[in-house]
């Protein structure tokens, strides 16, 4: 069962015009700016907040250097901004915030790893599904395709539904129980980040993203 104290929050804020996600804990202006195609993702409740855009020149540099974590979603889905990504993720993280990506699907079937690869390099989280780890690498067992993608750099965090979730270092896999077959990728990827902003540890972190999605 789910407390409030097991499952960290995320409050909205508006800063400027622009919605973010804040979680309880704050360090500078706000916690975590979500950018990309952001509909259904990093749900709040019922809101779905972020900055939706389709380049990454259109990211507001005062709340890239504001944010404590940012989170861009839909790599495939809007390559204007998956091509610009790893530059704004390494201004981001040279302004000492952290980075996570969302694949969220490949609506042409190409998983192009070209671009993705130099994301995957200043990016501290790719959160995905079983499908997209499997599509982008190849690779017929799981945990092997999350080590693939975890030697690229990030940690990676992985959905799979009935069979539960894991996290790869790269060397270390960690595990948690079956997901609801319906399990929301944005509850989950939402219960990651915010555990992660309050400083909880990886396996913490996975159970609480997979609380979160039921």
């Amino acid at each position: 069962m789910k407390t409030q104290k097991d499952t960290p929050s995320l409050r909205s804020e508006v800063v400027g015009n622009t919605p973010s996600l804040r979680s309880e804990a704050g360090r500078g202006d706000f916690d975590l700016l979500v950018i990309g195609d952001t509909a259904g993702t990093m749900a709040d409740g019922a809101a779905r907040l972020g900055l939706s855009v389709e380049a990454s020149s259109a990211v507001p540099g005062e709340l890239l250097r504001s944010a404590r974590h940012v989170h861009a979603t839909s790599f495939y889905r809007v390559p204007e901004l998956a091509a610009g990504l790893a530059v704004l993720f390494k201004e981001a993280k040279s302004n000492k915030a952290s980075t996570s990506l969302a694949i969220g699907g490949d609506p042409s079937g190409r998983w192009d790893r070209v671009v993705l690869d130099a994301v995957l390099r200043v990016t501290d989280v790719l959160l995905l599904d079983a499908a997209e780890a499997h599509a982008l690498t190849g690779h017929p067992v799981l945990a092997d395709a999350a080590g693939i993608l975890a030697r690229r750099g990030p940690l990676v965090v992985v959905r799979d539904g009935a069979a539960g979730a894991l996290a790869h270092d790269g060397s270390k896999v960690r595990t948690v129980g079956a997901l609801a077959v319906d399990a929301a990728a944005g509850g989950f990827d939402a219960g990651y980040v915010a555990a992660m902003l309050r400083g909880l540890g990886r396996e913490r972190a996975l159970t609480i993203a997979a609380e979160s999605a039921r």
